[in-house]
């Protein structure tokens, strides 16, 4: 399933920049750019230096089921089909092995850059779709119904995460406190301390950026005192 996205710019590996709206196609890594003139650009990750987007569109009808009761989606704001999240959204291309381990070649992939560097936490998201049985309790709705039996389905977000070297290459987080340790030893009990101290969960992206910025920060201060 592709995300979908109302403004973006794309530069080029040729030096020309595109503007338009956009749909990402993780699972292809392609892009698909709308144009100002109403023309649909397909682009490769192959042709792709680096790209951001904003106006992430969101749609209300294909929630988890867990929030259709909650109070912050009534039936006004679902029958909002799109919702529109603003927050820009950097991205670059690295070559990527789809984590086949002994895999012996790669091709361009895209992924979302979360923090600064010069080690960067990468992301690539997949949506999923997937069936709750209508008859789920969590599905009891007075304003939505169906009839018994009927799946109700939803979008998932899965979250792959990474880092980018400041080589190029990437190192897949499949155990996130476990990897990223393993890639700092030297910062690793300092890491471990930061995270405990300030209430940093090492498998949440967000608080996973803070982390690798502050090894990047330790490895730095090191380096400069050599």
């Amino acid at each position: 399933m592709p995300q979908e996205f109302s403004a973006s710019t794309v530069v080029l590996t040729n030096g020309d920049t595109i503007r338009g709206s956009l749909m990402l196609h993780n699972e292809l890594d392609l892009l698909l750019v709308t144009m100002a003139d109403g023309t649909v650009r397909t682009v490769p990750a192959l042709a792709v230096r680096t790209f951001a987007v904003s106006g992430e569109i969101m749609r209300f009808d294909r929630l988890p089921p867990q929030y259709l009761n909650s109070a912050a989606f009534t039936p006004a704001r679902v029958r909002r089909r799109w919702h529109q999240v603003q927050r820009a959204r950097p991205f670059l291309v690295y070559a990527w092995n789809h984590d086949r381990d002994y895999a012996t070649s790669s091709a361009p992939a895209f992924f979302e850059r979360l923090n600064g560097g010069p080690v960067i936490l990468l992301r690539r998201q997949q949506l999923v779709q997937r069936a709750v049985p209508w008859s789920d309790a969590t599905m009891a709705s007075g304003y939505m119904m169906r009839p018994a039996g009927t799946p109700y389905f939803y979008t998932d977000v899965r979250e792959l995460l990474y880092l980018g070297t400041p080589e190029g290459t990437i190192v897949a987080l499949r155990r996130p406190k476990r990897d990223l340790l393993a890639y700092f030893p030297a910062e690793a009990a300092q890491l471990e301390q930061y995270a405990h101290a300030h209430g940093l969960d090492f498998a949440n992206s967000a608080e996973l950026a803070r982390l690798v910025d502050y090894a990047n920060s330790l490895r730095q201060l090191t380096a400069s005192a050599q």
